[in-house]
């Protein structure tokens, strides 16, 4: 009975924990941090811009800016852009 209650109330912190405000804050900084080091571009980012505007002719200069340390805001856009997942942008980025 006791191992219940205290297994109840570890999983109550756990959860409060997990799920604050603040847990999820840094979670999604965490998560934008990550996608920022994965997408170190390779090559000039001009040649790689001109290339995806052949491909993809609807982007324009404002979906296609980059700044160092800011990716994921370039990912966002262009998942939305594209339709595509992140997944599938990454892959799209690195094949180019």
């Amino acid at each position: 009975m006791l191992t219940s209650l205290a297994g109840a109330g570890v999983g109550a912190v756990v959860g409060i924990l997990l799920y604050s405000k603040r847990s999820t804050e840094r979670r999604r900084q965490f998560r934008d941090f990550r996608t920022d080091q994965r997408l170190r571009l390779q090559g000039d980012w001009k040649l790689l811009k001109d290339k995806l505007q052949q491909a993809y002719t609807h982007l324009t200069d404002e979906d296609l800016t980059y700044v160092e340390g800011r990716g994921h805001e370039l990912m966002e856009r262009l998942k939305t852009k594209l339709g595509k997942s992140k997944r599938k942008v990454f892959k799209l980025l690195k094949t180019l």
